[in-house]
């Protein structure tokens, strides 16, 4: 038998400490940062608060965020590779401008993408799940009545629909949905006075694609997150033109 202790070298305090390939891991902290700054960036392009065409400087945004610039470079490089974000000639970054054809061409692959996953996910969505869903419906609803509860129900938004799209247990289809949620952030800007102001055909959409996947009818809970897509890009269409 092998004599485990001639693999290991001596550590703090008497322990142990693992030789080999595991002594080469990243500290653990410094991944957190990465990670932290990434998720940080990539929500604020998925709720819409920087508008198409707006450059993000790496030194600014580290500032903002109160790290180093090494943080930051990584997550615009991830994000750009996810198409949340394009490169310029200059060295910068900057959020794609908006067209007619990209408008149409996201809105497409959209409802198409997340539709089908939303059937997917259906039979596998557990009852404690369904039941936290139905609770962020009713919060999302209730806090875009106001212009104060918008920035809130975005988020709640979010989770929402990726917590029934994690359900698929697919994760080619999530990775398409995540870069197709950054792509669609500086749209989603234009419309964020709407949600509060326009007589909100969208309400209870939520809801209703609760009651549906209760009710076990994946089909009807793809037709509402449909529309609740097609409701943000039907206001986009003219502003795309």
């Amino acid at each position: 038998m092998t004599d485990l202790r001639s693999s290991r070298a001596p550590g703090a305090a008497g322990l142990d400490v693992p030789s080999g390939p595991l002594t080469a891991l990243q500290p653990i902290v410094r991944q957190s940062v990465n990670e932290a700054v990434y998720r940080a960036l990539r929500n604020k392009l998925m709720h819409g608060e920087y508008r198409a065409g707006q450059q993000l400087g790496i030194q600014e945004l580290a500032d903002a965020l109160e790290t180093s610039t090494m943080p930051v470079r990584e997550a615009l490089r991830r994000l750009v590779a996810q198409q949340g974000l394009e490169p310029m000639r200059n060295g910068c970054t900057r959020v794609p401008l908006i067209t007619p054809a990209r408008l149409a061409d996201i809105r497409r692959a959209r409802v198409l993408v997340e539709g089908t996953v939303t059937e997917w996910a259906g039979p596998r969505l557990p009852a404690r799940t369904l039941d936290q869903l139905n609770q962020l419906a009713r919060e999302i609803t209730e806090e875009r009545r106001t212009r104060e509860g918008v920035p809130s129900s975005l988020e709640k938004n979010r989770i929402f629909h990726f917590t029934i799209y994690g359900a698929a247990e697919s994760p080619v289809m999530l990775a398409m949905i995540e870069s197709l949620w950054l792509q669609s952030g500086a749209y989603l800007r234009e419309t964020r006075e709407l949600l509060h102001t326009d007589d909100k055909p969208a309400d209870h959409l939520h809801e209703q694609t609760v009651e549906a996947l209760l009710a076990g009818n994946w089909p009807l809970a793809r037709q509402h997150i449909q529309a609740d897509i097609s409701w943000v890009f039907d206001r986009l269409e003219p502003l795309g033109g």
